[in-house]
C-alpha cells in the first residue's frame, strides 16, 4: 500500500466519529413532550399530530430517527413535576413543554437540556427568558395571552352582555405566568363599567366552588383564563355558565365549540406545527439561547348562537360580523 493511502485511511478513522456525530439521521434522536391536556382529550391529539407531521417534514420520522416520549398531565401540576422528573431523566435531546406548569417543572430539573414551550403566557415576566428576542439560557419557545388580551375580552363580554356589572376572572392565582394579565383585567375592568372578582380555580372542585360562590350575586359575567385547568374542565366550566346563566367569554375556540359562548384566542394547533421547526433546529446544532421567543400571528373568534339564545341575550350584528365561526 502507497504511503499516501495509507496516512489518508488513518486520518479518515481519526475523523470518522467527528463526522458520524455531525450528521443529525446516524442516530435516533430522543425527545420529550410533556402535554397539558389529558390523554383522552380529543383536544390534544391534534396537537401532537401536527407536532409529529412538522418534525417529518423536517426529515425526523417518530420510529426511525427519532422517539417520541410523550406524557400527559391533565392540567395538574404535581403530575406534571412527577413527569417532568420522568423525561428529564431520560437524558433527552430536548423537551417540548406544553403550559405553564409543565415549563416550569422542567426549568427546575435542568438548565442542559434543550426546551421548547408552546402556550405559556408572558415568559418573561415568569422568569422563565430574558426577553423575547434573547431568551438565555436552554430555553424557547411560543408566547402566548400578552396581557393586552385582557383588554379584548373585556370588551367582548361587555358587547355581547352589556348589563354585566361584575367579571369573574377564572385563574390560578398560583401561576406566575398569568400574573400581568391578571393585574390588566383588573386594571382595565372599571374602564368598562366592570367590578374584577378574582376566582380562584386550581382543580375542578376548586372551580366549581368559586362559579358557583361569584354567582350568588345578579350582573355577573366571566373570564375565562388560559391556564391547563380550566381546559381540561372546560365541559365543567360551560355547564356551570349555563347553570347559573352567567355570559362567558373564552380563551380557546375549542372552548365555545364545547358550549361557550364566545371564544377568542390563538390557533394552538399552528403552534404545534412551528414548535416541530424549532426542535429541528435544535437537534440541528443551532442553541435555544439563539432562537427567539415567538407569539401567536393570528386570532379567531368563535360566537355559539344556541348558547346566547339560553343566556337570553341578543348577539350584535358587528359581532357576528367579525366572528370566524358562528354556531347556530
Amino acid at each position: 500500500m502507497r504511503r499516501r493511502e495509507v496516512i489518508g485511511l488513518a486520518m479518515g478513522a481519526a475523523l470518522w466519529p467527528l463526522s458520524a456525530w455531525a450528521q443529525p439521521a446516524d442516530r435516533t434522536r430522543r425527545i420529550g413532550l410533556l402535554m397539558a391536556l389529558g390523554e383522552n382529550d380529543p383536544e390534544g391529539q391534534p396537537r401532537v399530530s401536527a407536532l409529529r407531521q412538522s418534525l417529518r417534514e423536517a426529515g425526523w420520522i417518530d420510529g426511525q430517527n427519532l422517539q417520541l416520549e410523550l406524557r400527559w398531565y391533565a392540567g395538574d401540576p404535581e403530575r406534571a413535576q412527577a413527569l417532568a422528573r420522568d423525561l428529564v431523566g431520560m437524558r433527552l435531546d430536548a423537551i417540548v413543554t406544553n403550559g405553564t406548569p409543565a415549563l416550569t417543572a422542567v426549568r427546575q430539573l435542568t438548565t442542559s437540556i434543550p426546551v421548547v414551550f408552546v402556550i405559556v403566557a408572558d415568559p418573561v415576566g415568569a422568569g422563565h427568558v430574558q426577553s423575547l428576542s434573547h431568551p438565555g439560557g436552554n430555553v424557547t419557545g411560543f408566547s402566548t395571552f400578552e396581557p393586552g388580551m385582557g383588554a379584548k375580552w373585556l370588551e367582548l363580554l361587555k358587547e355581547i352582555a352589556p348589563r354585566v356589572t361584575r367579571v369573574g376572572i377564572l385563574t390560578d392565582p398560583a401561576l406566575r405566568g398569568f400574573s400581568a394579565l391578571l393585574h390588566t383585567v383588573e386594571a382595565l375592568a372599571p374602564s368598562f363599567g366592570l367590578q374584577p372578582v378574582v376566582a380562584d380555580g386550581q382543580d375542578g372542585p376548586a372551580i366549581e366552588r368559586a362559579i358557583e360562590a361569584f354567582a350568588q350575586q345578579p350582573s355577573g359575567g366571566l373570564i375565562i383564563f388560559p391556564t391547563p385547568i380550566n381546559s381540561v374542565q372546560r365541559q365543567r366550566i360551560v355547564s356551570l355558565a349555563a347553570q347559573y346563566r352567567l355570559p362567558a367569554v373564552y380563551p380557546f375556540t375549542f372552548h365555545a365549540r364545547s358550549g361557550g359562548l364566545v371564544a377568542y384566542g390563538f390557533n394552538a394547533v399552528d403552534l404545534f406545527r412551528r414548535a416541530g421547526a424549532y426542535v429541528d433546529r435544535i437537534l440541528r446544532g443551532e442553541k435555544p439561547s439563539e432562537l427567539p421567543v415567538q407569539t401567536p400571528t393570528t386570532f379567531e373568534l368563535v360566537v355559539n348562537l344556541r348558547t346566547a339564545r339560553a343566556l337570553g341575550l341578543t348577539v350584535p350584528e358587528s359581532l357576528l360580523a367579525r366572528a370566524d365561526e358562528v354556531i347556530e
